[in-house]
């Protein structure tokens, strides 16, 4: 027994506390509606954690607690404790008796209890997962949920066999292993972050330790080579002084030539403009010419196309008339034969009509004389029917008499079987009860024990061997996965590295740009891209590749405003920033690539050439992208650089690149790697290296995995054996017990029969000389009611004698009287349509006129018409000569006008080409004009440069302009010394401004590094334990789900088999390979029927159904006690037995029923009857009923 006593108090209708003991077999719990039975349901719920206030029937929290009445107050509580035995240790707890309890008040607040102890509502839950009765499970059934287990859709309906499998609980680990994963993945991102900001300031504090002893060298040498450039600054100042002077005087001479050709194209173009005003007049003359023939000849086809179409309406008119014409003769000539008909028809009513009024007096004579007949008979047949009533009222009382004493006799003889079978009965059970009597001796004396702890004993020992087994091969494994995850994370970090670095250049960059621009607005600074105006899409992500060195680059007009930059760039702590002067680059004379030279049709084009920009920005790109040329694919790129490598710069679509030095760089041309940076050659050696060595461990993983899972099915087979001959040793100790209570009840019984069996003998006796009485009687009664019935049918027969003889007359006189009737109607219709005929005649004639009128109208339409189609048809013919004129006239004027517009055509262009000529011209003196001007500008600037240089040496460096020849050897060129000097600061910039505690804070923060890496590491492997009992609680899940489900299966279909005496009952799942998630359907087929859909059953099929599945359920997965509210509702009262029949049969017998019904079947069934009553308004009280055996 597992379910003892149920207290409540306070909870819902129970305003005073009430007290429910439990024993073994079925408790049944009734009252009538309204009572409060289904509050024990949900009270029952409640203390086992249900928290759903909506599936407890309330709105609120606190609508379960006692509201009162009109006497008793409300209460402040509401309380509900369980008590179940544990003798058997179902429940996880030491104890042998445990009391769950649990307590709301209205604030709210709850309180739960363990044994006395308080606990959380969590642990209550948990304590009977996988028992089959926490909440909502197919153990505890409310009010209507038996409707909802077939109604729900197929996924709602898995909870049930999640907890007949006995997985709930670990649905539950799995639910909290997740969340514990959910939380170390936030740790982990917090410590990574941590982590990469440490090793970011870990790189800057080392290069401000290695930067601080070469910072003093590097000013130095920046100085001189400074003083190098300034120096050649002031020798290219001077020379581009004497170069400008020159250019000035080539300009002024090219104006000159060029306004001197504008002015002679000018006085052509006047003199073309005049001949082509002339032509075009012209042309415009004869296309209206032609234009109007067109309408004249557009107005007449018209005209033409709407007599030809009034031509056909006519011929189609004089077609119907034609017609009707001959309908109408047709009409006259069938009227004049109608008309002799009608005649004929007249003649022949006339002589009919004669023929019925001889008819009709022959048969009023006859009806007279049968009259007379038939009154003599009727007298005959009252005089008979009165003798007749007098035998009839004797013989009906002899008639009751002896059914009086016949039901008596056959009552006896009921009697008589009955006790006769009883008799039988009694003594087939004393047999029964003797052989059971010996059974119960032998199963008391046989037992299995020994044998069974030997077995369990030796299974241990097997298990405990195993369990060490797999826990040294999965930690063996986790430490391989940890392995790779390391691996994994060391591939990434370089990458990962740069990425960040570059991303934070470039946002610097643009900080930079917008901050410069703020400070100095007068200076004309701009990013390269921004003089692009458009890149087709096609080059896009080539062009980034193409312009990788340059695409954040500033450009300025002059080399001047480089000053303020660098002077910039320390505040801003940018490393490096390109600067572009465009008056440096105009005088660099560039060679672009010429495409001609390459035959290959698999060639883009120049980089500069397939992007569009301002015409003043040419030489910028000519000398980024002049010798950049851009091909289809990497083999057009390979076959190209044989011959020209060295001359181009070689780009490939796909993102190859082939430098002028011969090195090749491969870059992604994908939208997620369009920023990279590193060579794919390289990246690629180094995941092929951490690849390789990942493959060889998984290999190993794989192998150990394999071998942990041949373990585990041994280990599931000896674990599952155990659990089988705990369950027999079990079994077999309570069969004995059982048995030898079984064995002194059972001889209890045996006297109790024999007695029965002498009783029934007794009164046996007593019946049979009772009826031998009855019998006697019965005979002298029916001899006199034999001759009473026979005088009775003699008269009878004289009686329908007579009464045929009567009927005959009857039917004679209506006979003749429906043949009077009829005749005379015959008559009348006759004479009627006597009447109809002659005014039919009439109406002929009247016919015969009307139709020869409308036939002399007919016909002289006719000659209307088809004088009308002769004058159409002389007027289509006009219109067709005026058509031939007219297509005649129209070539001539049309051929005259395109001549016209030949020549016009040829003049256009020429006078085209001549402004065209022109407006370069004037292009091309504005450019000289522009060039012109620039120069001026340069003269001036230079000469402002020239004293500036030397204001700046004085000031600077003191030295006079005589000194810098000094340093005009320091460097081999100005380029080398800007490279030098680009290095140089580029590493002063790197420093920063200088931290003499770098070192300290280097070693702190290395400390601090190294402990968050071995942490992360720790989080990692803890994260890899949890995520391998993920995959243990599916792999446990999923083969109890199997197993259970394929029991339920089985027992489904047989329990429906049983309940229905026929049919088949299948359960399918939706999805076998996602076992775990998927839904549940029910198929179910009634004897006699096909199978069908559960929606289309009967309210009681699908009663019977569900039930058929909570046994199933059931008998899978024995729970220690089962409640049902009102589960038999819809059932009818022989079903209702088959449930109590299934209920009480064998395989259920062991566990605790709880059913709250109105059935009469299975109140009759319970060991034990609770009623609940309301005797008071709103308070539920309880009676309770125990029936002995």
């Amino acid at each position: 027994m597992f379910l003892k006593e149920l207290e409540i108090y306070g909870f819902k209708s129970f305003g005073k506390k009430i007290k429910l003991s439990f024993n073994s077999g079925i408790t049944a719990i009734v009252g009538p509606n309204g009572c409060g039975k289904s509050n024990i349901t949900d009270a029952v719920r409640w203390v086992l954690g249900e928290q759903n206030i909506r599936s407890l029937r309330g709105k609120q929290l606190t609508d379960i607690i006692f509201s009162g009445n009109h006497q008793e107050k409300p209460l402040n509580l509401a309380e509900v404790s369980l008590t179940v035995n544990n003798y058997e240790k179902l429940l996880p707890l030491d104890w042998e008796e445990i009391n769950i309890k649990r307590r709301i008040y209205r604030s709210g607040e709850t309180e739960s209890f363990i044994n006395g102890i308080p606990c959380k509502l969590k642990e209550i839950q948990e304590l009977f997962m996988n028992t089959g009765l926490s909440k909502n499970t197919y153990s505890i059934i409310a009010q209507g949920e038996v409707d909802l287990i077939l109604s729900a859709k197929p996924p709602e309906r898995r909870y049930l066999f999640e907890e007949a499998a006995s997985i709930s609980k670990y649905r539950h680990e799995k639910k909290k292993t997740l969340d514990k994963i959910g939380e170390t993945n936030n740790n982990l991102d917090k410590i990574e972050n941590i982590i990469s900001e440490i090793k970011n300031q870990l790189l800057i504090l080392e290069e401000e330790a290695e930067h601080l002893n070469s910072y003093k060298i590097s000013q130095e040498e920046i100085k001189n080579l400074e003083l190098f450039l300034i120096y050649q600054k002031y020798n290219l100042c001077r020379t581009n002084l004497s170069k400008i002077k020159i250019n000035l005087e080539e300009y002024e001479k090219e104006k000159n030539k060029i306004i001197k050709k504008i002015k002679e194209e000018e006085t052509a173009i006047n003199s073309l403009s005049i001949e082509l005003d002339n032509l075009s007049k012209e042309q415009e003359k004869y296309k209206y010419d032609n234009y109007e023939l067109d309408n004249r000849k557009k107005i007449i086809q018209s005209e033409l196309n709407l007599m030809l179409q009034k031509k056909s309406d006519v011929e189609k008119r004089l077609y119907d008339l034609n017609k009707d014409a001959d309908n109408i003769t047709q009409k006259i000539v069938i009227g004049e034969q109608n008309k002799k008909a009608v005649s004929l028809n007249i003649l022949e009513i006339d002589k009919k009509i004669e023929s019925f009024n001889k008819k009709l007096i022959y048969s009023i004579k006859d009806t007279n004389t049968i009259s007379k007949l038939a009154g003599s008979l009727n007298v005959l047949e009252i005089n008979s029917r009165k003798v007749l009533k007098i035998i009839s009222e004797k013989e009906l009382f002899l008639k009751e008499a002896k059914i009086r004493y016949s039901t008596t006799f056959n009552i006896i003889n009921i009697n008589l079987d009955k006790i006769r079978k009883k008799r039988v009965l009694l003594e087939n059970q004393l047999e029964n009860m003797v052989t059971k009597e010996s059974d119960y001796q032998k199963i008391a004396r046989e037992s299995r024990k020994i044998e069974d702890e030997t077995n369990l004993k030796s299974n241990e020992e097997k298990i405990k061997e195993i369990e060490n087994i797999l826990k040294e091969l999965q930690a063996e494994v986790e430490k391989d996965r940890h392995v790779i995850i390391l691996k994994e994370e060391r591939k990434n970090i370089l990458r990962k590295s740069i990425e960040t670095n570059r991303k934070k250049n470039e946002q610097k960059v643009e900080v930079f740009y917008s901050k410069y621009c703020q400070k100095y607005p007068d200076d004309p600074c701009e990013k390269i891209i921004k003089f692009i105006d458009n890149i087709p899409s096609k080059y896009e992500k080539i062009m980034k590749i193409a312009l990788r060195e340059s695409f954040n680059s500033i450009v300025v007009s002059d080399i001047s405003y480089a000053l303020n930059i660098i002077n910039f760039l320390s505040e801003n702590e940018l490393e490096k920033l390109k600067i572009i002067p465009l008056d440096l680059i105009k005088n660099i004379k560039t060679l672009p690539g010429n495409q001609g030279e390459i035959k290959n049709n698999n060639i883009c084009g120049f980089a500069h050439e397939l992007i569009d920009y301002s015409q003043k920005y040419q030489n910028l790109f000519k000398v980024l992208l002049g010798n950049v040329l851009i091909v289809e694919d990497i083999k057009t790129a390979l076959d190209i650089s044989n011959k020209y490598l060295g001359k181009y710069k070689i780009i490939s679509l796909n993102g190859m690149v082939i430098n002028m030095d011969g090195s090749v760089d491969i870059y992604s041309t994908s939208t997620n790697s369009e920023n990279s940076q590193e060579s794919f050659y390289y990246v690629e050696k180094e995941i092929e290296k951490y690849e390789e060595e990942i493959k060889t461990l998984k290999i190993k993983i794989e192998r150990n995995n394999n071998f942990i899972e041949k373990n585990n099915n041994i280990y599931n087979s000896l674990w599952k054996e155990n659990q089988d001959i705990k369950r027999l040793l079990r079994e077999n100790e309570k069969k004995v017990t059982d048995s030898i209570n079984n064995l002194n009840k059972a001889t209890v019984s045996l006297n109790e029969q024999k007695d029965g069996l002498k009783n029934l003998l007794i009164e046996e006796n007593n019946i049979l000389e009772e009826r031998k009485k009855i019998s006697g009687k019965l005979r002298i009664l029916e001899k006199y009611y034999n001759t009473l019935s026979e005088y009775n049918k003699n008269i009878s027969h004289s009686v329908k004698i007579i009464n045929q003889i009567v009927t005959r007359g009857n039917n004679r006189i209506n006979n003749l009287s429906r043949d009077i009737n009829n005749l005379k109607n015959i008559i009348i219709i006759n004479k009627e349509k006597l009447i109809s005929i002659k005014e039919k005649a009439d109406n002929i004639s009247q016919y015969k006129d009307e139709h020869s009128v409308d036939l002399k109208g007919k016909r002289s339409t006719l000659k209307e018409y088809n004088e009308k189609l002769a004058d159409i048809s002389k007027n289509i013919n006009e219109y067709k000569i005026q058509i031939n004129r007219l297509n005649k006239e129209n070539p001539s004027v049309f051929k005259k006008a395109e001549e016209i517009g030949e020549i016009l055509q040829r003049k256009s262009n020429l006078l085209k080409n001549l402004q065209q000529d022109k407006i370069n011209q004037q292009k091309t003196y504005e450019s000289i004009k522009d060039n012109q001007h620039r120069e001026e500008i340069l003269e001036v600037q230079y000469r402002e440069k020239h004293v500036n240089i030397g204001e700046e040496v004085n000031k600077n460096y003191n030295l006079s302009l005589e000194k810098l020849e000094l340093y005009k050897n320091i460097s081999g060129s100005q380029k080398e010394a800007n490279q030098k000097i680009d290095i140089l600061r580029d590493n002063i910039i790197k420093v920063g401004q200088i931290n003499f505690e770098a070192e300290n804070r280097y070693h702190n923060q290395l400390q601090r590094y190294n402990s968050l890496s071995e942490k992360y590491d720790e989080i990692c492997k803890a994260k890899k334990i949890m995520e391998i009992t993920i995959l243990e609680i599916d792999q446990i899940a999923t083969e109890r789900f199997k197993k259970t489900f394929n029991q339920v299966k089985t027992y489904f279909n047989d329990i429906f088999k049983k309940i229905f005496s026929g049919g088949e009952g299948r359960l399918i799942i939706e999805s076998e390979e996602d076992i775990l998630n998927s839904g549940i359907d029910i198929i179910a087929r009634p004897p006699g029927k096909k199978t069908q859909n559960i929606e289309l059953l009967s309210s009681g099929e699908k009663a019977l159904t569900a039930i058929a599945l909570l046994m199933a359920l059931w008998k899978a997965n024995p729970s220690p006690f089962c409640l049902f509210d009102e589960i038999d509702t819809s059932l009818d009262e022989v079903n209702a037995e088959k449930l109590t029949h299934i209920l009480k049969g064998e395989d259920l017998n062991h566990t605790q029923l709880v059913l709250i019904t109105h059935q009469k079947t299975t109140m009759e069934a319970a060991d034990t009857l609770y009623g609940i009553t309301m005797e008071e308004s709103g308070i539920s009280k309880l009676v309770s009923v125990k029936f002995e055996k």
